[in-house]
């Protein structure tokens, strides 16, 4: 099989007709598999405009026959583009970048759409629309009526799309779907240790025979422990749920608790999708015996350590390749990989998953966009799951397309009972900071 190509996102994309009244607006990693789902988005719908998220100063190539946003980052300083022409200068921070290319996309090619009678569907990796879009939809009331809905990938956009109670369409999301609970989450752990592992080796360092925090032990957290394990390293384990703790002790792994105390080198991880590293765990670092930590995010955006970025700002700094060590005055020393941006996301010469690992996810995506698309008047503004909506199950048929996959890789794995969290029923319902309820379709 072709590396460069995805063969059940194609069957997809042959069999379905071409929607000339609908455009899509991707937002995604700068990466080439992206690429390759906006050229076949290209063929299905009448336009497609891709938002590149900045985790680095990647380009979208010029060849690309759709129009791209992408910003790129020169000390604090984003430069924001259009198909590689300068737009705008913006001294902020990684997430208000975001916001600004999205809010560019909308108002310079969305709205000129919505105003031809368009429909709008977007493409989510990550859940950084749904912050804004309101406020855009208030200074373009169009969009209330254009704006069909949305599919995310990821369970932090999930949960983002969660708390916006003044969402105007419907998401359908796939991050608890069961390949991406059960086989892309044991791809992730992979692609993570092994960055961690080349950016150690590139400071001289390695992670065999560490201690390391796992800061998360929900699916993606578990299957990194799992993946450490062959490392022999010592693992410890910090959640705030007790149900997950007791699952991390059974399978095998030291619970870490308040009094926070540190081990000499330890490998910190944070794998939470929001802010794990407190200023509590900060202060028990910098009061006890141990004189060096290393933090590295297996997140999806650049929010594990968030809560110290500002503490860390005021040390002493060096930078070493894809490592900054902060030196405080009292000499302890904070290693951050990646300015704690998600580790697989990091280098710009590598996408984070191959072609053929993503293939089911892109493929799972566009059969709910097509579902959005014929479904979304019978459907009300609020959050339906993959693997937890029986009509959406019906729709996507899983198993099926996992079975082709497997097929199509020559692999042989037991679906059923692969990479299964103990608590994975539990963690598919995305019933996080406070009850959410929202009917079945």
């Amino acid at each position: 099989m072709n590396k460069s190509e995805m063969p059940l996102l194609k069957s997809v994309v042959e069999c379905s007709e071409k929607f000339e009244d609908t455009v899509i607006l991707h937002i995604n990693h700068c990466m080439e598999n992206s690429f390759y789902l906006n050229r076949q988005l290209k063929e299905m719908f009448f336009d497609v405009i891709f938002v590149a998220v900045p985790y680095n100063n990647r380009i979208v190539p010029e060849t690309e026959n759709y129009t791209s946003y992408y910003a790129q980052k020169s000390k604090e300083i984003y430069t924001l583009k259009r198909n590689g022409k300068n737009l705008e200068y913006r001294n902020c921070d990684f997430i208000h970048a975001v916001y600004g290319l999205i809010s560019l996309a909308l108002e310079n090619e969305f709205l000129k759409y919505a105003n031809q009678g368009k429909k709008i569907i977007i493409i989510e990796d990550g859940g950084y629309h749904y912050n804004i879009i309101t406020k855009i939809a208030e200074r373009h009331p169009i969009f209330k009526t254009s704006i069909v809905g949305a599919v995310e990938q990821t369970t932090a956009g999930t949960k983002n799309s969660f708390k916006q109670n003044n969402l105007f369409y419907p998401v359908l999301s796939v991050a608890r779907s069961l390949y991406k609970t059960q086989i892309e989450s044991y791809f992730v752990a992979g692609r993570v240790i092994d960055e961690l592992k080349r950016m150690m080796h590139n400071i001289g360092r390695f992670i065999d025979f560490h201690s390391i925090l796992l800061i998360g032990y929900g699916i993606v957290g578990r299957s990194i422990a799992m993946n450490l394990a062959s490392s022999h390293n010592d693992i410890h384990v910090y959640d705030t749920d007790r149900d997950i703790c007791m699952t991390a002790n059974n399978d095998g792994f030291s619970v870490w608790k308040s009094p926070f105390i540190f081990c000499e080198n330890m490998i910190v991880i944070g794998s939470t999708g929001s802010s794990s590293f407190t200023s509590e765990m900060l202060c028990s670092f910098l009061k006890g015996n141990t004189k060096r930590i290393y933090l590295a995010s297996a997140s999806s955006k650049q929010v594990e350590f968030e809560n110290i970025f500002n503490l860390l700002e005021k040390c002493q700094k060096i930078v070493c390749e894809e490592a900054s060590t902060y030196i405080f005055p009292n000499g302890k020393e904070i290693v951050l990989f990646a300015e704690g941006y998600p580790l697989n996301f990091y280098d710009e010469l590598t996408d984070s998953l191959t072609f053929d690992m993503i293939d089911p996810v892109f493929s799972e995506i566009l059969m709910l966009v097509l579902f959005l698309k014929d479904k979304h008047k019978t459907l009300s503004n609020q959050t339906f799951l993959l693997g937890n909506n029986h009509v959406l199950n019906s729709f996507v048929p899983e198993k099926d397309i996992i079975c082709k996959w497997l097929k199509l890789n020559g692999l042989n794995i037991n679906v059923e009972t692969f990479n299964l969290h103990p608590l994975g029923d539990k963690l598919k319902k995305i019933n996080y900071e406070r009850k959410l309820y929202y009917k079945e379709i």
